[in-house]
C-alpha cells in the first residue's frame, strides 16, 4: 500500500483535481453564457421597456466567455505540466504507452472559443432583429 505523501500518489491526485475542475467549469461556464443569452428570449415585453439595456445579459454573457477562454489557458498549461509528469510516471511503470499528442487542451480552448463566438453572435441577433 502506499504512502499518502508518495508523490506518485499527490501527483495522480493532483491529476484528477485539475481535470474535474476544468470540466466543472466548463459546464458552469456554459450554463451561465446560455442563460444569460436566453435574457432577451425569456419575456419579449422586458426586452420593449429595456430596449438597448437588454443587451448587458448577452454582454456579459460573451465577457464570461471570454474570460473563461484566458484563465482555461492557464489552467490547462498548469494541468498539461501535471498531465505530462503522471504519464512519464506511468509509462516509466510499463502500465501504458501513451501518444505525445494530448488533444485534451485544444479541445477545450476550441469549445471555449465556440460558446464565445455563439454567445456574440446572440448579442448581434439580439441587436439586429429585436431592437
Amino acid at each position: 500500500m502506499s504512502h499518502p505523501y508518495d508523490p506518485h500518489v499527490l501527483l495522480w491526485d493532483e491529476y484528477k483535481y485539475r481535470h474535474d475542475h476544468i470540466w466543472q467549469k466548463l459546464f458552469q461556464i456554459t450554463i451561465a453564457v446560455v442563460l444569460l443569452g436566453a435574457v432577451p428570449y425569456l419575456k419579449p415585453e422586458i426586452t420593449q421597456v429595456l430596449q438597448s439595456w437588454i443587451l448587458i445579459a448577452p454582454l456579459l454573457g460573451s465577457m464570461l466567455a471570454l474570460i473563461t477562454l484566458v484563465l482555461m489557458h492557464f489552467e490547462l498549461t498548469l494541468f498539461t505540466k501535471i498531465a505530462n509528469a503522471h504519464r512519464a510516471h506511468q509509462e516509466e511503470l510499463g502500465l501504458i504507452e501513451h501518444s505525445r499528442h494530448n488533444y485534451f487542451r485544444y479541445l477545450v480552448i476550441t469549445y471555449v472559443s465556440f460558446l464565445l463566438l455563439v454567445s456574440l453572435a446572440n448579442v448581434a441577433v439580439v441587436r439586429l432583429l429585436w431592437l
